[in-house]
């Protein structure tokens, strides 16, 4: 049994690998970097938003969120307005090649996955969400005993 939960676990974690190379492929060829599409989605759906509540409602940290902001400042994807209020916050804006941009992104990671599920029945994909939910819950478990 430990050999089999050995071997899954690997499976696993190639697939992790193999997906996140993929998206990564997608997000190149949109201009992105990886995390990136989701900041700018969190901003389009949030206009005038500031860097910390970017990384508060993702997840991350301040910095990693101000890196990607600049960066995606200087390729013009997204734009930066003082707030006259707090001249220490900036309102964030995606700007319309970020917004082409994000929806390249969007169309491809669509086909990406209908073609990662190719195959499978309505039936084999519930069983999957159903598995991977159920691996999912026992980790978070495990990292809360942590």
């Amino acid at each position: 049994m430990q050999k089999q939960l050995q071997e899954l676990t690997n499976s696993l974690v190639k697939l992790f690998t193999v997906h996140r190379k993929c998206v990564l492929q997608q997000s190149q060829a949109c201009g992105l970097y990886v995390g990136q599409p989701q900041v700018l989605e969190y901003i389009r759906s949030h206009p005038g938003c500031t860097q910390n509540e970017i990384a508060n409602a993702l997840g991350v940290s301040p910095a990693s969120i101000a890196f990607s902001t600049k960066r995606l400042q200087a390729s013009g994807i997204l734009m930066k307005q003082v707030n006259n209020l707090d001249m220490r916050r900036n309102r964030l804006y995606v700007t319309t090649d970020g917004i082409e941009a994000l929806d390249k992104f969007e169309n491809k990671f669509s086909e990406l996955n209908e073609r990662i599920f190719e195959g499978f029945s309505e039936e084999e994909l519930r069983q999957l969400e159903n598995f991977t939910t159920r691996v999912t819950e026992n980790l978070e478990k495990i990292m809360k005993e942590e």
